[in-house]
C-alpha cells in the first residue's frame, strides 16, 4: 500500500504523471494507491486500474 494524501496537490500535472507512474513501478502486483479525496490522477495516462475516487490498485 502507498498512500499519497494530499501532496500532489500541490504539483504540475506532468510531475503528477510521473509521479504515479514511479509509484505504479515499486509496487508490488495487487497493490494499492491511496490518494487524498482532493487530489485526482488521469486516468487514461495512469496503468493502475480505478477502484473509487481515492483508491487505485495495481493488477
Amino acid at each position: 500500500v502507498i498512500f499519497c494524501r494530499n501532496v500532489m496537490i500541490y504539483f504540475n500535472a506532468e510531475t503528477k504523471i510521473n509521479l504515479v507512474n514511479k509509484f505504479y513501478e515499486a509496487s508490488k502486483q495487487g497493490g494499492y494507491l491511496m490518494i487524498g479525496h482532493a487530489e485526482t490522477i488521469q486516468r487514461d495516462k495512469s496503468k493502475y486500474i480505478y477502484i473509487n475516487p481515492a483508491i487505485y490498485k495495481k493488477d
